[in-house]
C-alpha cells in the first residue's frame, strides 16, 4: 500500500477530468500495486494506516475505484458509481440488445473514437470499457455479469 499525495494526486485527478469530466474526489488515494487506485474516506489517519501496513500488510482498503493504464485510467464499476453525478465526458449510450450484451460480459461491435468510454442505457450507467475504434472492450468482472 502507498499513499498517493501532491502532484501524483492532482495528475489523476487532472486525468479523470479530461478523461470523464471528474473534478472533485475528496477521499484519500490509495495505490496497491502498480496500478489499481483505492479511494479511502475512513476515520484512521495516514499515520495509522502506515502502521497498519507495516504491521498487519493491509491488502485492500478503502474502495477499488480505478486502474491507471498506459493510455489512461479506467474506472471500474464502482468507481462509475462513486463518481457517476460528476461524469460528463466520453459517455457512450447503448440500446436494450446492447446493454444486455454489455451486461453479459459481451464486447461491443461499436465505432467510435478511441478511449475509455462510460456505457449508459436511460439513466444507469453500466461500467468502463475501452474503444479500439471498432470495438468496445468489456471490463465486467465475471461474478457480475448476467448469465447466459
Amino acid at each position: 500500500m502507498r499513499i498517493i499525495f501532491g502532484s501524483e494526486k492532482k495528475r489523476i485527478i487532472k486525468q479523470l477530468q479530461e478523461q470523464f469530466g471528474i473534478s472533485k474526489i475528496p477521499h484519500l488515494f490509495l495505490r496497491f500495486g502498480k496500478e489499481k487506485i483505492r479511494a479511502y474516506s475512513g476515520n484512521l489517519s495516514i499515520e495509522e494506516l502506515k502502521e497498519l501496513d507495516k504491521t498487519l500488510r493491509i491488502e485492500t482498503a478503502g474502495l477499488y475505484f480505478a486502474k491507471q493504464q498506459q493510455d489512461g485510467i479506467r474506472l471500474t464499476l464502482d468507481g462509475v458509481q462513486l463518481f457517476k453525478p460528476q461524469i460528463t465526458k466520453n459517455i457512450l449510450e447503448l440500446t436494450g440488445e446492447q446493454t444486455q450484451q454489455w451486461l453479459k460480459g459481451n464486447d461491443l461491435d461499436i465505432q467510435t473514437s478511441k478511449a475509455f468510454k462510460i456505457l449508459k442505457n436511460q439513466n444507469e450507467f453500466l461500467g468502463c470499457g475501452k474503444s479500439t475504434g471498432e470495438r468496445i472492450t468489456n471490463f465486467v468482472p465475471k461474478e457480475r455479469r448476467i448469465k447466459n
